[in-house]
């Protein structure tokens, strides 16, 4: 199984989707790769944050999408001994080696989709010989990325959507409370990936080892958990 970092390799300095955790992640030997969620902001630049809100991972409050990047820059997204800045997908991108993947999942930004999408692909773009993955739970965004780009594509899958498995994409990215063996297996039959969200103990990978491990390569996971230690 391969094991990607779940928004960069965390520890008690190195805060999510931060670019320490991601460098952290990259440089792993252990990881395969690391996920990444991007915005926009209101200026239209693609910054990499989970939430809609700074709330939770910053000393700051505010939407995302109503604030520049200059002023998402005044806040600390790290720790009081590690501080650190927000940063745009390019500043990732640019910074990341050509031997991990990147995965990159973008978020749903309602009127602004066909901007973000833009602004992405415009970006991959100019780094050819950058192993990225594109996924999201939009489906707009994912066709968009399937007709104007020749990387991997994938959907993301919950309990409420798992109608959307009826796409045709690269790649299935499915949350671990629908994962079952004959789910995995109907998609893998169709020679696509699996990609397995999102693993927090060694316990919780090893019940998936166990009903997975035969499926080796074709299955990715995407976790919290040290992965040295598995």
């Amino acid at each position: 199984m391969n094991f990607i970092a779940h928004r960069g390799l965390q520890s008690k300095h190195t805060k999510e989707n931060t670019l320490e955790a991601i460098m952290l992640g990259d440089k792993n030997p252990n990881i395969m790769g690391v996920e990444i969620d991007v915005r926009l902001t209101k200026d239209n630049q693609v910054v990499v944050i989970h939430d809609e809100t700074i709330d939770r991972v910053s000393d700051g409050k505010g939407k995302v999408r109503d604030m520049s990047l200059k002023r998402l820059r005044l806040f600390n997204y790290g720790t009081v001994v590690k501080p650190s800045t927000i940063n745009t997908l390019e500043e990732v991108v640019k910074s990341f080696s050509i031997n991990s993947l990147l995965l990159i999942e973008i978020k749903d930004e309602g009127d602004k989709n066909p901007i973000i999408c833009k602004e992405v692909l415009d970006i991959i773009n100019r780094y050819p010989n950058k192993n990225i993955w594109i996924q999201s739970f939009e489906p707009a965004i994912v066709e968009f990325f399937q007709n104007n780009s020749n990387r991997q594509v994938g959907v993301l899958i919950k309990k409420s959507n798992q109608k959307l498995l009826d796409m045709d994409v690269d790649f299935y990215s499915l949350s671990k409370d629908i994962v079952d063996y004959q789910l995995v297996a109907s998609i893998i039959n169709r020679k696509k990936n699996v990609v397995i969200w999102t693993i927090e103990s060694v316990k919780e990978f090893n019940e998936l080892y166990k009903m997975l491990g035969q499926y080796g390569n074709d299955v990715y996971i995407i976790g919290d958990i040290l992965i040295s230690n598995l």
